[in-house]
């Protein structure tokens, strides 16, 4: 608990909390001239490289900080990302999943995924990590598990017996991570994973003889959730006020209007059961099909001021109700603000959200919603590639538990192992993997997840001392330190029993770090680890404190072992990743 609360303290002391300062709610900043905004876009450093590739990937990697450099421009580096082809999680299944002892291969039988949906659903964590640490689309993939945190669906819930759908689902955020929020909205909307998380998937019109309404759940959250929030918002994300108090965007009568909208939608098995059965694999990943016998098609007030004209069919009450959501006023903001939190900071200023869902409203050619465009804007803001040096008291953002072990992963070329999947002590599918699965409270997080549909945290989520200063740190609010010091230590020393007793295979390569160690270059070996971790963030007293660490400590013993050149390397990993100086992303 002491451990903690220093480690809080340091997060609380780097953010600057008490030095005052904050913005104005109703700051907005004029954009700079073309030539200024491209003279920011020049990689100026290896440290700026870094920090810009913890913001756009899984974590930076030495190879990858060269090549960012030698490329010279961060702009020129999306365009590249923008073009790579999506690596899709169901196709990595299918491609590396090969039956054994008689078990036929996924590809060739569909079916399986109900025979064996407990086990296979390790394969939906052992294909995300694989491209999370191996994927060639790095930020496609970051932008898609930023918007698994916002278009939330789990496995927690009634998605748990189902890995296909939970796969088809993630697929369907990776193929839309650079399109149109509009579209987006609309795949996730028909998708029967949320149809049948959120409850609407066989959700019936009112029928007064059963006594039955529609199912307010997606209704609900479509809104809150996904699109325009609870209150209204400027275009630079602060709430429009009324007498002192934020103006709801909709009411309880919306809500239950709006329900009326996603009515007759099923799996596309054929039948529109009262309780949709899931029961084929085609029916849990393929976009639910209309009952038009079981839509309500009366005229339904969805938003204050907007009803749709009574006699519309389901598609078309869907497609006008979503679209009144995607052209919302809110939409832009709320959106922008999210994904900025995910991608760079938890506490932007109102006027780099106002820049960026300007252009949400505007790519620049008439086209609203392009999610590409609005990363671009996100990630090559100047507040985003300047803000450490000048909002270091409101700047950065708390790394969540998977981002500290892509990075890990990343940094250190972690390589995975032969791996049998079994059911029982049946073996199904061979192939290699990390196989990160099974390790309870320690592994903190994982994708598709959460306990509920508002995901690990919420957007306003922080510790007291922290918003007492207006400041937020969502990601504080999932787990306590000391679980993740387990975590690291267990992967990076290989002796934990969370490493031993999974049989997790992952394996790091230290080579270069510990070549440094064996010549005794300490503070080399420091900075390389604030260079690849740290984005060149760590503070000196840090750097001097792990030197010292390490000096002392070569060639002693710790737990019995002698303190060699690579497990030397590996007290260093783990000193700087456990530390405030690499927790707070800069």
């Amino acid at each position: 608990m002491v451990r903690w609360i220093l480690f809080f303290s340091l997060i609380v002391g780097l953010l600057g909390c008490g030095g005052g300062g904050g913005e104005s709610l109703s700051e907005t900043a004029a954009p700079t001239s073309g030539e200024a905004a491209r003279s920011r876009h020049i990689v100026r450093s290896e440290a700026d490289a870094s920090a810009f590739l913890s913001r756009a990937t899984f974590g930076a990697t030495a190879e990858e900080i060269d090549a960012l450099v030698k490329l010279g421009d961060y702009e020129s580096w999306l365009e590249k990302q923008f073009a790579a082809p999506p690596s899709y999680h169901m196709a990595w299944v299918l491609e590396h999943a090969r039956g054994v002892g008689g078990v036929k291969d996924l590809r060739n039988d569909s079916e399986a995924w109900s025979d064996y949906s407990d086990a296979l659903g390790r394969t939906e964590r052992d294909a995300w990590w694989d491209i999370a640490v191996f994927g060639p689309d790095q930020l496609r993939q970051r932008v898609a598990f930023a918007l698994s945190e916002i278009l939330v669906v789990s496995r927690e819930g009634p998605l748990g017996p189902f890995p296909d759908t939970r796969l088809s689902y993630y697929d369907v955020l990776v193929e839309h991570a650079f399109g149109n929020f509009g579209e987006l909205l609309r795949a996730v909307t028909y998708h029967p994973a949320m149809g049948r998380y959120l409850s609407y998937l066989g959700n019936d019109k009112t029928d007064p003889k059963v006594g039955n309404r529609p199912d307010e759940n997606y209704a609900r959250e479509v809104m809150q959730l996904f699109s325009i929030g609870l209150y209204r918002l400027r275009p630079d994300g602060t709430p429009v006020l009324e007498n002192g108090r934020p103006i709801p965007t909709y009411t309880q009568h919306n809500v239950t209007e709006m329900a009326k909208v996603f009515t007759g939608l099923s799996d596309d098995n054929g039948e529109f059961p009262a309780e949709a059965s899931f029961t084929t694999h085609h029916g849990r990943t393929a976009p639910m099909a209309a009952f038009e016998n079981h839509h309500d098609r009366s005229a339904k007030e969805i938003l204050p001021g907007v009803t749709l004209p009574a006699g519309g069919d389901t598609r078309t009450d869907i497609d006008r109700a979503l679209d009144a959501l995607f052209r919302h006023p809110n939409t832009a903001p709320f959106v922008a603000y999210r994904l900025i939190q995910r991608l760079v900071t938890d506490n932007p200023s109102p006027a780099y959200v106002a820049r960026v869902a300007a252009v949400f409203e505007d790519n620049g050619r008439g086209v609203r919603g392009d999610l590409g465009a609005v990363v671009k804007a996100i990630l090559l803001d100047e507040e985003a590639l300047e803000g450490a040096r000048t909002r270091p008291e409101r700047f950065g953002k708390f790394r969540e538990p998977m981002l500290y072990v892509t990075h890990l992963f990343r940094a250190f070329h972690a390589r995975g192992g032969e791996h049998t999947l079994k059911q029982g002590d049946t073996p199904l599918y061979r192939y290699r993997s990390f196989n990160f699965n099974g390790t309870g409270y320690t592994r903190q997080e994982g994708a598709l997840e959460a306990l509920t549909v508002f995901n690990y945290f919420t957007p306003e989520d922080g510790p007291y001392a922290l918003k007492k200063e207006g400041l937020v740190a969502p990601e504080l609010q999932l787990y306590g330190k000391k679980g993740i010091d387990e975590l690291l230590m267990g992967l990076i020393h290989r002796t934990d029993p969370i490493y031993r007793l999974f049989e997790i295979t992952a394996e790091l390569q230290l080579t270069a770090e510990a070549a440094l160690a064996r010549d005794k270059r300490y503070r080399d070996l420091v900075e390389r680890l604030d260079l690849i971790l740290c984005g060149g963030a760590m503070r000196e007293d840090t750097k001097e404190r792990v030197a010292d660490y390490l000096r002392s400590h070569h060639g002693g013993t710790t737990g019995g072992e002698i303190i060699d050149d690579e497990k030397l390397v590996r007290l260093a990993v783990g000193l700087v990743m456990t530390s405030p100086d690499y927790a707070l992303q800069r």
